[in-house]
């Protein structure tokens, strides 16, 4: 039987369809309740990709190194292009790929959603940042992809002009209402990185988790969202519009947002401001789109602007989702103390002190929990 937490919040359930009729079966949320919240998100917040259909996409590797330069040899780096044509426009990012030099069989991956500097996710790795600690990574098993936003899309206003926007011209600044916004973008470049590991054969292709921070955090989530192929989301500090529930937020509301960043959403999105109660979906549902795969949040005790509470608020409200699916969700419903971790279930989540970041200390946290569940 499935239990149901007490809805603080007023959101809309998971479970009542927009015909009317409530949803009882596995079944039933798989072919109806998922694919209409999924086309709700697409259409009222983050809106949908154009048509793809006369885009050609090539994947290829440009480079391959390994030796001493390479992590001391404990790694093999490759680099990956991502070139995608439509008519008479091109439009090119790459992503450098390392994979441990002494795997003897396919190992799992991180993709991270670089939205910070390129000294941040340094491919040469002579910056090394706590926010993509790659060298960690390898030495725990795992392979690892970063690809930097600002060479997909960038993250300022520009009227849909540049980087993946000019393959669609007929766009540029007249968006309708559903149409794309850049955590949609973002979220497609990840795919593509996908796309490339299932063709890396010392890559395993079924255990790949994305990762984000912040603006990445959402992208993660939206990521997985639709990519099912993803194992595995983590959202760092992700907040409104992420992993938080929007009614009775604190911080950050879609106002503050959508007046910083309209770009990130769909038009459509600009009629709840202030209108949160109105809003026929809350971030909850974004959580519950990834059941049964895996899903991993974590929060700063100081990123009032996320509000860690109503964060942790969308896990507890997506957890009936997974105990409909049969697999264990959060392991409590209350909000754990800082560094204490939730590991148990398909839900994870710590709750880290400090600010509004992602450092060491979570990407140890979220090995640790592939470890046992990926």
């Amino acid at each position: 039987m499935v239990k149901i937490p007490e809805n603080k919040r007023n959101v809309p359930s998971l479970f009542v369809c927009q015909d009317g009729t409530e949803v009882k079966t596995a079944k039933e949320w798989v072919d109806k309740r998922r694919p209409e919240i999924l086309e709700m998100l697409r259409r009222e917040e983050y809106g949908r990709l154009p048509d793809m259909s006369d885009v050609k996409v090539d994947i290829h590797v440009t480079a391959v190194r390994q030796g001493e330069k390479i992590m001391n040899g404990r790694a093999v780096r490759k680099t990956v292009e991502v070139e995608a044509v439509r008519r008479d426009r091109h439009f090119i990012f790459t992503f450098d790929v390392f994979i441990p030099a002494n795997a003897e069989k396919p190992v799992p991956a991180f993709v991270e959603i670089c939205n910070r500097g390129s000294m941040n996710c340094d491919p040469a790795r002579e910056l090394l940042s706590s926010f993509y600690p790659a060298e960690t990574i390898i030495s725990r098993g795992y392979a690892c992809a970063a690809f930097r936003t600002h060479e997909v899309a960038p993250d300022y206003e520009e009227g849909f002009r540049t980087g993946f926007h000019r393959l669609f011209p007929e766009y540029a600044d007249n968006r309708a209402g559903d149409d794309w916004g850049t955590i949609t973008v973002w979220a497609w470049a990840a795919s593509r990185v996908m796309d490339y590991f299932e063709t890396e054969p010392m890559i395993d292709e079924k255990r790949v988790a994305v990762v984000g921070h912040s603006r990445g955090g959402k992208t993660s989530l939206w990521c997985g969202a639709q990519d099912e192929r993803f194992a595995m989301a983590v959202s760092s500090c992700s907040g409104n519009s992420g992993d938080a529930i929007s009614r009775g937020k604190t911080g950050e509301s879609i106002r503050q947002i959508l007046d910083r960043f309209p770009f990130w959403f769909a038009k459509n999105y600009q009629k709840y401001v202030d209108h949160e109660e109105e809003m026929p979906f809350d971030q909850h549902m974004l959580v519950a789109l990834m059941a049964p795969r895996l899903v991993y949040t974590s929060t700063k005790s100081n990123d009032s602007w996320a509000d860690p509470a109503s964060e942790f608020e969308s896990l507890v409200q997506a957890d009936p989702v997974y105990q409909l699916l049969g697999v264990k969700g959060l392991s409590q419903w209350e909000r754990p103390y800082p560094e204490q971790s939730l590991h148990e279930g398909h839900i994870g989540h710590h709750h880290k002190t400090g600010e509004h970041t992602m450092d060491d200390y979570d990407w140890d946290l979220y090995m640790d929990y592939a470890d046992k569940h990926l």
